[in-house]
């Protein structure tokens, strides 16, 4: 089967899978920690399950911001070089565009509700951890890829030796 998929999709793949796993357990440990202070969710507890799921979401969110800054800077692996001005612009504020909009939405159609003692933006009324989840959190998680690839990339130079 590998020999019939091309060689960008792979790599494209790739890139889902190495983005995926830091990701998924970056958000999750957020997530728990920060959860119960924080919110009080209306359809759904906040059980493990419920993390697990915000999780999953985060990393969907996560794969957006690759994209994002991968379109806009017209280079698919930009972990790979050094990161710009532009490359730190677009990755800041794709996620605060994606934070501030899930809250918002979040807000409007009561998925939930913030705690007393939530920090918010004034005038806007959304919470400020969110936006910190994901101002801290993207470029940790494409910090650690970029990490292990350039890692991986040295060992195999390394072992062709």
């Amino acid at each position: 089967m590998k020999d019939q998929i091309s060689a960008p999709v792979l790599t494209m793949l790739h890139h889902a899978a190495l983005l995926a796993v830091p990701a998924l357990l970056l958000h999750y440990a957020w997530e728990n920690v920060q959860c119960r202070l924080f919110f009080v969710h209306r359809a759904n507890p906040a059980d493990q399950w419920s993390m697990l799921q915000a999780a999953g979401g985060d990393v969907l969110l996560t794969w957006i911001a690759y994209l994002v800054v991968a379109a806009l800077t017209g280079r698919w692996l930009w972990l790979q070089v050094r990161w710009t001005a532009r490359v730190w612009i677009i990755l800041l504020g794709t996620a605060l565009v994606l934070s501030i909009s899930i809250e918002l939405y979040a807000l409007t159609t009561q998925r939930w509700e913030y705690t007393a003692i939530n920090p918010r933006i004034p005038g806007l009324g959304v919470s400020v951890v969110p936006m910190l989840q994901l101002l801290i959190l993207f470029p940790v998680t494409f910090g650690l890829v970029r990490l292990w690839q350039r890692r991986r990339t040295r060992q195999g130079t390394r072992d062709r030796r």
